[in-house]
């Protein structure tokens, strides 16, 4: 119970911290420049939202490389080996304590994309419909030119839409949301277990980086979209819509549970043998 007690208050203590703050701040500044038009439309149309815009934002590079970088910024405390950790340490021992941080990494990455969720429907809350249909503004914005008429810089999908339900289409993109955030998190704490922090949040931003980079190389390089796991999360990618060469959502699944399972062993195998160094952050 007090391994129980410890890992909920570490998780909470994590979790609920400036870097939230500023990725709350980074995701909603660049949810509102996107979904703003989008308002504007509805307004104008007497249309209104629903809450499943979502998979939308996701289909946007830009907005998947802020994501990224969010992330990255979230997780550049690994290892957490602040010095008031030295004690829990010699309390649970190096396994017990490795494992407890790993979880803290994957709920932390499950938090994350429910706040994405609701801070999509932060710039719309005031006309936002709650139904679990897709509702007459995506329908609207996927048949007619608004888009281009209004400024719009998202791309609403009538094939999304017309195949899937809205309720089917939010859950699987907040999943993928959850499985990438947290293979993202789990490589950067191994690789700052085995190498150093500063390598960490250097591939954390490379894998940031590559979904603009496969955007504009994608026509030469087709195999990039296969090392950049925040684009894994564009749902019309993954269904095979924008690309020829891409993976399929199980395809995508399947790679996120090797890496994280490679990566998850290299910690807890380095971890019982490095000399460790803390450091006095809070």
């Amino acid at each position: 119970m007090n391994k129980a007690v410890w890992l909920y208050k570490d998780i909470c203590s994590n979790f609920f911290s400036k870097r939230l703050l500023i990725f709350c701040v980074f995701q909603f500044t660049v949810m509102h420049y996107y979904i703003y038009p989008v308002k504007h439309f509805s307004i104008l149309a007497d249309y209104p939202a629903t809450p499943w815009i979502l998979p939308f934002l996701g289909q946007n590079t830009y907005f998947l490389f802020v994501y990224g970088i969010s992330v990255v910024y979230f997780y550049s405390n690994v290892p957490f080996m602040q010095r008031n950790q030295l004690y829990v340490l010699v309390r649970q021992r190096r396994l017990y304590w490795t494992v407890y941080k790993l979880i803290g990494i994957w709920l932390s990455a499950f938090l994350l994309s429910v706040v994405e969720f609701l801070l999509s429907i932060l710039p719309l809350f005031s006309r936002i419909e709650w139904v679990a249909q897709w509702g007459k503004l995506y329908y609207s914005l996927a048949l007619t030119d608004a888009t281009t008429e209004y400024g719009i810089n998202l791309y609403f999908s009538y094939d999304l839409i017309n195949s899937n339900t809205a309720m089917g289409t939010m859950l699987t993109m907040i999943f993928l949301l959850f499985l990438v955030t947290g293979m993202v998190g789990t490589v950067m704490f191994s690789l700052s277990v085995c190498l150093n922090r500063t390598s960490a949040v250097l591939v954390g931003t490379v894998l940031a980086v590559f979904t603009v980079v496969l955007e504009n190389m994608y026509r030469y390089c087709e195999w990039l979209v296969f090392f950049s796991p925040f684009s894994w999360t564009n749902l019309l990618l993954l269904y095979q819509r924008t690309r020829k060469m891409a993976p399929s959502v199980h395809m995508a699944i399947l790679m996120i549970i090797i890496i994280g399972t490679v990566f998850t062993i290299l910690a807890l195998k380095r971890m019982l043998i490095i000399d460790l160094h803390w450091n006095d952050e809070e």
